[in-house]
Order: structure tokens, then C-alpha cells, then sequence
């Protein structure tokens, strides 16, 4: 399982979608609500995630179980179609010879880097299959699933331009359906059953079924929903001023 807290877990899907902590509580006393902190999702999961690598690093045991690497640079391993470096005690994690990963990147791979538990199980499985994500199916079937038949899950042709352009497998079956190494264990397939005149397109997301055992729930949506960004066109660097991923 992983190391990840409920409270790092949260921030971490603030940090990929954007939601917000929950508001400060009315007063007692005068029935106003007091003014919050400024909320700031994104750095609040990178320090976390940061400091947590920084205070337990992986063994070189886990990394090689993870697909990742210590080198001289720092911990190297593939993120889709690149390669990042995990640097803990200097810049974070960067793409190599492009500079700093965006924000909800940055602490999918951290959060990927903490696994305790790191057996196989190789199984592919809906997000319905995790207990701990069950809860999350219907705002995922919106956010992830939606999103994606409204982008480049339109026609077949988009589907395809955009999964080769990322580095997706191609895989046979029922539908048109392409597989992703967003990690080097966790493999996610995109499924889409094209409509007709009586039925209206549809759309499916597969994991493996360790992939609960590599990261918390919310990374696990986190993970299909930055994938999809990733298709739609969105850059795994951060962009100079960057604060949160841009939603199509």
C-alpha cells in the first residue's frame, strides 16, 4: 500500500483538479464566516510530497521494483513518453533538458515514489474494482470520462493522432483502445466505443489492479485525469507563472 497520507492525498487531488479545501467555519458568536488563508493546492502537495521523500528516500530495493533509478542527478524515471528527475533536496522534479514538471505531475510521481507495497498484480480493472475509490465513480465518470468524449474522444481519428503523438500502445479488443505508461507500473487504457444512431458514444478507463497498492485513491483518479489533460494537449512542463492545470 502507500505511505500517503489522507491529508496528502487530499492536496494532491487539489492540486491535479483544482477542488477546494473545505471553507473555515461560521462563528459561534456572530454567525459570520471568518476570512481563510489564502488556499494554495499545489504548493501545499509539492512540500508535502517533498518533504516526505526528502525525510524516508525509497530503497534501491522499491526503486528497482518502480522502474526508477538513483543516479548522480538524482532518482530518473519515465513519465509517458519522457523521462523526469526527482531531485528532493534541490528543484523538485524536472523534465530532463526541459525544466520543472507541472504541479499535479510532479506529485503523481512522488506519491508513486513512497509504494510500501510494490507485489504485482497485473489484473486490469475500472476504478470501480478499488474499494477505497468507489466513492469517487460518478465525479470521475464526469471529470475524466466526460471530458475526454467531449475532447479528443469525439471521432476515432482524433483518438488515434492524440494517443500516438503521447506514446499510446494500441491495444485489440472490443473498441478503440490505446495503453499508456503514464508510470512505469501503472499502465492505464483508454477505451472508446464509438456511438451510432442509437446509441451515443461511450467511454472506458482500465487500470491495473496494483495500481491501489502503488499510490492512494485520489492519485489513482489524479492519474486518468492528467492523462487525458496530457491528450487534450496539455504539457507535462510547467509554464513560467504556472499556479494550476488548465481545464478544456
Amino acid at each position: 500500500m502507500s505511505s500517503v497520507s489522507r491529508d496528502e492525498d487530499a492536496a494532491g487531488v487539489a492540486a491535479v483538479s483544482g477542488t477546494e479545501f473545505p471553507k473555515h467555519p461560521r462563528s459561534k458568536h456572530t454567525g459570520t464566516c471568518r476570512v481563510p488563508p489564502p488556499q494554495r493546492p499545489v504548493e501545499l502537495a509539492l512540500e508535502m510530497a517533498l518533504d516526505a521523500v526528502r525525510s524516508d528516500p525509497p530503497a534501491k530495493e522499491t526503486l528497482d521494483a518502480l522502474g526508477a533509478a538513483a543516479t548522480h542527478e538524482g532518482i530518473r524515471l519515465p513519465l509517458l513518453n519522457r523521462h523526469v528527475v526527482v531531485k528532493p533536496e534541490g528543484a523538485g522534479v524536472l523534465v530532463e533538458s526541459d525544466g520543472e514538471v507541472s504541479p499535479g505531475w510532479a506529485v503523481l510521481v512522488l506519491h508513486y515514489l513512497r509504494a510500501e507495497d510494490v507485489s504485482l498484480d497485473a489484473r486490469e480493472v475500472s476504478l470501480a474494482h478499488f474499494p477505497d475509490c468507489r466513492g469517487y465513480v460518478v465525479p470521475f465518470t464526469k471529470r475524466v470520462i466526460g471530458r475526454f468524449l467531449r475532447t479528443i474522444g469525439k471521432t476515432s481519428e482524433s483518438f488515434s493522432q492524440a494517443s500516438e503523438r503521447l506514446g499510446g500502445t494500441r491495444v485489440s479488443g472490443p473498441g478503440l483502445a490505446y495503453r499508456f505508461d503514464v508510470l512505469p507500473r501503472v499502465p492505464i487504457t483508454l477505451i472508446l466505443f464509438e456511438g451510432d444512431d442509437e446509441l451515443a458514444a461511450s467511454a472506458n478507463v482500465l487500470f491495473r489492479a496494483d495500481a491501489q497498492r502503488l499510490l492512494p485513491a485520489g492519485t489513482v483518479i489524479a492519474a486518468a485525469e492528467l492523462l487525458v489533460g496530457a491528450l487534450c494537449g496539455s504539457p507535462i512542463e510547467r509554464k513560467p507563472g504556472e499556479a494550476d492545470e488548465k481545464r478544456d
